[in-house]
C-alpha cells in the first residue's frame, strides 16, 4: 500500500551463508527455526510444517468485499520449535546447525508461481497458515479476508472488523479535520505469544503521515474473533516517519519486532512485548529511499533480511499503468536492527536493495507490497501485480529460493 508524500491509492541440503562484500558474517551458532512474519521459532501456536504446492501460471479474480460472516476452519498449534542455539554443541565442540538453512535451498531452477482460482484479489497480501488452513487478508473494507486448503483454490471468509470499526477509530478521526478515511490498509498477520496478531492502519487523510497501527489478538483463527487492543504506534503529521504498513519478524531468541513505514524518513522498527504491545518509544531506522514502504523481516540461516517496496505504486491518482515503478527490493544484515545492505553493499539506509521482482511491461505493469510465508521447508513470496492491460491487482504467490551466496533468487512477476 502507498502513502506518500503526494499520493495514496484507494483501493533439498544446507545453503552455505557466506558473506558478501559489506555485509557482516551471520552470529555464530544460531540454532534456531527459521522465523518470518508469520510465525515465531519459540513459540507455540505456529502453522503446521506442511509443504506447498509450487506449479507455474497463476490468474487472477474479480475483487471480492469481504463482507461480516460467521465459521471458519479452526486454527491449530503448530510444530516450529527451537529457538536460539549455542555453538559447540554435538561431538567435537562443532557448531549447531540451524535448521532454517533448510529452507528454501535453491536447487536452481526457475522460482515457479503457484496457480491460483477463486477469489485471488489483493491489495497488500499477507498470510499464515494455521491447522491445516490457509488464512489470507488485505487492504479493502473491514479488512477482506479468504481462506485455501491448498494454497491455491480461494474462498471468500469473514472480515475482521466484521462491518463495524471499534468506537476509538471515529473518535481519532473526529480530531482530525478534513479527514478521509475509507477502510484499514496493509494487514500483517503473525503468531507469538500462543496468539494470532494481526496489525493493519487506519490513515485520516490521504498523502498525510496522520496514521495509526492497530494491534488485534485472537487465540483461534477458526473460532474465536478477534479482539481489538487498539492503536500501538500513531504518527501525527509533525513525524518523520509514517505509521503504517506494520510488520512482525522474530530475532534470534523468538522476540517479536514491529517494522514499519512508507515514505518520509522510510522503515523504522521497534520491539514489542511477548502480547503484542509496543516496548517503548525507542525505535530505529532501518532503511530509507525517496520512495518506500512495506517492510517484511524474515530471519533465515544467520542473517535478517528486509524486503521493502521501491517505486510508485497503483493507477490512479493521476496515474496510469505506464508510470508505475513498483517492484520488491531485499537487503540483509546479521542484526535484527541492521545495518542492513544488498548485494553490492551499499546500506538500505542509503537507498541500497536488490531487486527480487518487479513488472515486464507486458502482463504485469508492476509488483509490490510483498509478505513471506514459511509453509514448513517451503517460503513463499506473496505480492499484489497489476495487471498491463487494465492495472487491477491481484495475488502472487512465487516460490522463494535462496541461492548458495544466501540471496532471495530474483523471480518472475
Amino acid at each position: 500500500m502507498q502513502l506518500g508524500r503526494t499520493y495514496l491509492w484507494a483501493g533439498l541440503g544446507v545453503v552455505a551463508c557466506g558473506p558478501t562484500a559489506g555485509v557482516p558474517p551471520p552470529p555464530a551458532g544460531g540454532g534456531g527455526q527459521l522465523a518470518s512474519g508469520g510465525v515465531s521459532a519459540t513459540t507455540g501456536g505456529g502453522p503446521s510444517n506442511t509443504g506447498g504446492v509450487p506449479a507455474s501460471g497463476g490468474s487472477g479474480g474479480a475483487p471480492a468485499g469481504g463482507s461480516p460472516a460467521a465459521g471458519g476452519s479452526a486454527a491449530t498449534g503448530g510444530s516450529s520449535s527451537g529457538g536460539s542455539g549455542s555453538a559447540g554443541s554435538g561431538s567435537g565442540g562443532a557448531p549447531a546447525l540451524d535448521p532454517s538453512c533448510a529452507a528454501g535451498v535453491w536447487q536452481g531452477q526457475e522460482p515457479a508461481h503457484v496457480p491460483l482460482s477463486g477469489n485471488t484479489f489483493a491489495h497488500d497480501p499477507t498470510m499464515i497458515k494455521m491447522g491445516g488452513t490457509y488464512y489470507r487478508f488485505w487492504t479493502g473494507d473491514y479488512i477482506p479476508a479468504a481462506t485455501s486448503s491448498d494454497l491455491s483454490s480461494w474462498d471468500d471468509a469473514p472480515s475482521v472488523y466484521g462491518g463495524q470499526y471499534p468506537s476509538w477509530v471515529a473518535d481519532w478521526l473526529g480530531d482530525v479535520p478534513g479527514e478521509t478515511f475509507n477502510f484499514p490498509w496493509a494487514p500483517d498477520v503473525s503468531s507469538f505469544g500462543g496468539q494470532v496478531h494481526l496489525y493493519s492502519t487506519f490513515s485520516a487523510k490521504f498523502g498525510d503521515n496522520i496514521s495509526c497501527i492497530t494491534h488485534l489478538s485472537t487465540p483461534d483463527l477458526g473460532t474465536a474473533p478477534f479482539q481489538d487492543h487498539g492503536p500501538v504506534i500513531c504518527s501525527e503529521g509533525s513525524e518523520s516517519y509514517n505509521a503504517i504498513d506494520a510488520d512482525v519478524g522474530f530475532d534470534d531468541d523468538g522476540e517479536p519486532w514491529l517494522a514499519f513505514g512508507s515514505f518520509w524518513d522510510g522503515i523504522m522498527a521497534v520491539e514489542l512485548e511477548a502480547d503484542g504491545s509496543v516496548t517503548s518509544d525507542t525505535l530505529t531506522n532501518l532503511a530509507w529511499a525517496s520512495e518506500i514502504e512495506a517492510p517484511v523481516l524474515l530471519r533465515r540461516c544467520g542473517y535478517y533480511y528486509l524486503f521493502v517496496s521501491h517505486g510508485l505504486c497503483c493507477p490512479g491518482e493521476g496515474r496510469s499503468v505506464d508510470d508505475l515503478t513498483y517492484r520488491v527490493v531485499v537487503g540483509r544484515s546479521g542484526d535484527v536492527l541492521g545495518p542492513y545492505v544488498d548485494k553490492n553493499g551499499v546500506e538500505m539506509r542509503s537507498g541500497g536493495g536488490s531487486l527480487v521482482v518487479e513488472g515486464d511491461g507486458v502482463t504485469w505493469a508492476a509488483a509490490g507490497h510483498s509478505d513471506v510465508l514459511v509453509d514448513g521447508d517451503a517460503l513463499y513470496h506473496l505480492y499484489h501485480a497489476y495487471r498491463q492491460s487494465n492495472g487491477a491487482a491481484e495475488l502472487r504467490i512465487a516460490e522463494l529460493w535462496f541461492d548458495e551466496d544466501g540471496w532471495p533468487v530474483p523471480h518472475a512477476p
